[in-house]
């Protein structure tokens, strides 16, 4: 009886104490959540603020001229907020620190960005830098011959794997030293590296691979026996660790009966004979690892456990494939090649610029309506004239024309095109040339250098000054020694203008800038050119000059 109350004060103390502890409860989680509410709506200010603290140091340090720390930071800024300033400021930073092809993708995915957010200026600013880019990225064509393309190849460039459709293509890629790999199953691995320069074209051709004979050589692993066969391997007549022939010395079985799983005829490791010989090995012997009926998991003791009669890596007598010697290499196909290394290269334009033509003397037609006269002994003759003794004389003409030009050739070397050039074009005012002959055109760098001997016909309108008469030599004396008269040409009977023509012999030097480097594994594969060529000609009565222009497409 006096100790009910005390229950009953004790049982109240408790639940009081439960109260409170579930009171307090419940406080703590309603702070973890307003905690974990605050961390949320606080991170990415706090992300943001090291963004920013970032972008300022990394543009402080490009103005100190310390360009990797300043991408190092810029990078990490752009990590932490991925924004529109941020990603120009990268750019900018990487295309000085010379990572051109870098920086031009760079400068594309910024005026996406730019373009999702309707800032057209920034667009605008990010495609001209970009294009600006473009005239001096280094590209690398990784070719793959038919012979190199074995089942599982793979090729990487700087441990990143190549896609099999990017192979045969051009791609931008920065400047410097590059290593190029190729692997596959059962080959010998190859690497190379190689150095490209800022506008540079290169291209590296992965060599069949070698087989590797070691890969071949290993031993297919044993089949293992099923659990429930452990009790029947473990009872035989000739056990793992039993007395008779040891495991790993010379006789007969190392884990099963008779003679062994794992060490076939003798023993495994250091039997009489050896492990790997083949006729009596680990994985070639006479009786196999594993072989069926009389496995190391039967009832029956005697052969292997692994492979139907014989090894259960080959026949008794046959011996893995011979390696080639380390000092060969494997030797390209001619499918090695550039694309443009050996093919036919064509080029075609739209051309314009200046005619001069400084031919003074020619012929404008029919001149038997003239007629001059000189002295011979017997007095004086009034002869006819005719294109053999009478021409006319004309004044300089300059004017401009329009036209086009073309190259068709053959490309020796990705940097050598031989071949032949013409130009020609209609001159404004009357005129016209038509020339053509041998070119040669070099490359160096983004400029193709060319040289182009021309000959053709030239024609233009000028004025004509008067019609003169040739004297013969016999009667030059009695001339005054003049060896050619004026015509006597009636008042306004000469035209104003005349179209003389002559043939004409020079050549021409061609100065070609790319424009646009547009390579591909197709037919339209070449560059956009604008060229000039400056071209010096001798006519049979004069010389002839022009200055043509041209933007042209040169495929190869």
């Amino acid at each position: 009886m006096l100790a009910s109350p005390w229950r009953a004060r004790r049982r109240g103390s408790c639940l009081e104490a439960s109260r409170r502890a579930w009171s307090a409860g419940r406080s703590c989680a309603r702070l973890a959540g307003v905690a974990f509410a605050l961390a949320l709506a606080v991170s990415p200010g706090v992300a943001f603020a090291q963004a920013e603290a970032l972008l300022d140091e990394g543009k402080s340090l490009m103005k100190k001229g310390k360009v990797a720390e300043a991408c190092a930071k810029l990078e990490e800024s752009y990590r932490l907020s991925p924004r529109s300033a941020t990603l120009l400021a990268l750019a900018m930073c990487h295309e000085k620190q010379g990572k051109v092809a870098t920086a031009w993708a760079e400068y594309i995915d910024l005026g996406a960005a730019a373009r999702k957010e309707g800032n057209k200026r920034l667009e605008a600013d990010a495609k001209a830098r970009g294009a600006k880019l473009e005239l001096s990225l280094p590209r690398l064509t990784l070719s793959v011959p038919r012979a190199a393309a074995v089942e599982g190849l793979e090729v990487t460039l700087d441990g990143a794997p190549v896609d099999g459709a990017l192979w045969g293509q051009a791609r931008p890629i920065d400047p410097g030293q590059h290593k190029v790999s190729a692997s596959a199953p059962g080959r010998k691995p190859w690497e190379h590296s190689v150095s490209i320069k800022r506008g540079e074209r290169k291209t590296m051709a992965v060599p069949a691979l070698a087989k590797d004979a070691s890969a071949a050589a290993q031993p297919a692993p044993a089949a293992e026996a099923p659990a429930a066969a452990a009790p029947v391997a473990a009872a035989s007549e000739k056990g793992s660790a039993g007395a008779g022939d040891g495991a790993a010395g010379p006789g007969k079985g190392a884990a099963g009966p008779g003679k062994g799983a794992a060490g076939p005829g003798k023993g495994a490791a250091g039997s009489e004979k050896g492990a790997a010989r083949p006729g009596k090995g680990a994985a070639g012997s006479e009786k196999g690892a594993a072989r069926p009926g009389k496995g190391a998991a039967a009832t029956e003791a005697g052969k292997g456990a692994a492979g139907p009669g014989k090894a259960a890596a080959g026949p008794e007598t046959d011996a893995p494939p011979a390696a080639p010697p380390a000092s060969e290499e494997p030797k390209p196909s001619s499918g090695s090649a550039p694309r443009h290394t050996g093919s036919f290269v064509i080029e075609a334009g739209v051309a314009g610029g200046a005619l001069i033509g400084l031919m003074d003397s020619g012929s404008f037609g029919d001149l038997s309506a003239y007629s001059y006269s000189y002295n011979i002994p017997e007095g004086e003759l009034i002869a006819p004239c005719d294109d053999e003794v009478c021409h006319a004389s004309f004044d300089p003409a300059i004017g401009p024309f329009a036209g086009g030009e073309a190259f068709i050739g053959f490309a020796i070397s990705e940097d050598l095109h031989l071949g032949a050039r013409v130009l020609g074009g209609y001159r404004f005012g009357g005129g016209y040339f038509v020339v053509g002959g041998p070119s040669v055109s070099m490359r160096l760098g983004r400029v193709w250098l060319g040289l182009s001997g021309l000959v053709g016909p030239v024609g233009q309108e000028a004025k004509v000054t008067g019609i003169k008469g040739e004297i013969p030599s016999e009667v030059v004396h009695l001339n005054y020694g003049r060896s050619e008269v004026a015509v006597n040409a009636r008042e306004g009977s000469l035209p104003e203008s005349a179209l003389v023509e002559t043939l004409a012999f020079g050549g021409s030097v061609d100065v070609s800038l790319v424009l646009a480097d547009l390579p591909s594994a197709g037919w339209t594969s070449g560059a956009l050119l604008l060229s000039v060529s400056p071209t010096v000609m001798k006519g049979l009565d004069g010389w002839v000059f022009a200055a043509p222009a041209s933007l042209g497409y040169r495929f190869y």
